[in-house]
């Protein structure tokens, strides 16, 4: 069964477009051929055709409102096909019954010098008996056949296009509530990090541990709130990024070298996907901190040649862990599903360092809403 049942808008303001075209054609052509000597003639032909006319309308509402979606929306071929046949036949019937002997000739009179006038020529007697066919009725057959072909080829036009806008739809809602999932997957993940932080912090300086709970308050607020948009702008990421790793900060020692270089001017204007970065920053202190020897931490945001590129370098500890985890795994599904292939994502492992790369495409509110990529709410 079809996903929409309702005919198109559009399809109805053609349908009454041309048909309104149809009935004006022999009012215009009366108009401009229109004999003052012959008035009654010329009228007997609009009538004729008005008829015409109206038969084939009859047929195509018949169609269009009936057989069409018998066939489009319910799939009933044979029927389609046998309703099809009746209702041209009843047309051909009606339309043969109208014109029996074919067109009447206008009557004519004789003028003064001998010369035959239309008004007293001795009336047209039609000719014994009639043809089975004759042109006139294999021209209307093969003008109602177009008729009913154009219709329905108008009609599954439409409800393919109808049927592609669903199906796009969908997709959206499916990418969307993907992305909802992958969102809230990170979210907890972050929260736990950032909670065993502030326990360390209770024993070794309980007033700083007060100052990251209010942090962390300011925090959960762009948790909540910014970052269930699907873009937030760059700035507000960079600030999220500044707390995150002031936080940090307080749990390790000097031997933990943490450095942050973003620009200093204004980017408002540039839109990205929420809590992109913070994956690889968690995955550089969870891997890339060592308690025994120094380590360091490097993290550089800059705009270059229209992209966004990210860079996060960490030296790596003595401990063996596997990288990944469900913070990498996510970003990287929800940067297929935002980006598509606009996006490039390059990790170098060695043996005592760790570097991500990752390059997105500078983009504002405007680029987002021309682009049929999620979009969602913006900041």
């Amino acid at each position: 069964m079809s996903i929409h049942k309702k005919q198109p808008k559009q399809e109805t303001i053609i349908y009454t477009i041309v048909w309104i075209i149809l009935f004006m054609v022999p009012v215009v052509e009366l108009i401009v051929n229109y004999d003052p000597d012959h008035p009654v003639w010329l009228k007997h032909e609009l009538l004729e055709t008005f008829f015409s006319l109206l038969l084939f309308l009859v047929v195509f509402l018949i169609h269009n409102h009936i057989l069409a979606p018998m066939l489009i929306h319910h799939k009933k071929v044979y029927q389609y096909i046998a309703a099809c046949v009746v209702i041209v036949a009843l047309f051909q019937t009606a339309q043969c019954l109208h014109h029996p002997h074919g067109p009447k000739p206008p009557e004519v009179e004789m003028k003064g010098n001998g010369t035959p006038s239309p008004a007293s020529k001795p009336m047209y007697k039609p000719p014994h008996g009639r043809p089975p066919i004759n042109w006139h009725d294999m021209s209307m057959f093969t003008i109602v056949i177009m008729m009913i072909g154009a219709n329905l080829g108008v009609k599954i036009y439409f409800q393919s296009e109808e049927e592609k806008k669903h199906l796009a739809k969908l997709k959206e809602q499916s990418l969307k509530q993907e992305l909802d999932y992958l969102r809230y997957q990170i979210n907890p993940h972050f929260i736990m990090n950032t909670l065993n932080n502030i326990h360390a912090l209770v024993d070794i300086d309980p007033e700083q541990a007060k100052d990251s709970i209010v942090d962390m308050s300011r925090m959960m607020r762009y948790l909540l709130y910014d970052s269930d948009n699907h873009y937030v702008s760059l700035d507000n990421a960079v600030t999220f990024m500044k707390k995150y790793l002031n936080l940090m900060k307080l749990r390790y020692t000097d031997l933990v070298n943490i450095n942050l270089d973003v620009p200093d001017n204004s980017h408002e204007d540039i839109l990205l996907a929420p809590l992109v970065f913070i994956p690889f920053v968690e995955n550089a202190f969870k891997h890339g901190v060592s308690y025994d020897k120094p380590s360091t931490i490097n993290i550089g945001i800059e705009k270059k040649d229209g992209r966004l590129l990210f860079h996060c370098h960490n030296t790596k500890s003595n401990a063996k862990h596997e990288y990944g985890g469900v913070g990498l795994n996510n970003v990287t599904k929800r940067l297929e599903l935002i980006y598509g292939t606009d996006y490039r994502l390059d990790i170098t492992d060695e043996d005592n360092s760790y570097d991500v790369l990752l390059s997105l495409p500078v983009r504002t509110a405007e680029d987002f809403n021309n682009t049929p990529t999620l979009t969602g709410n913006q900041t």
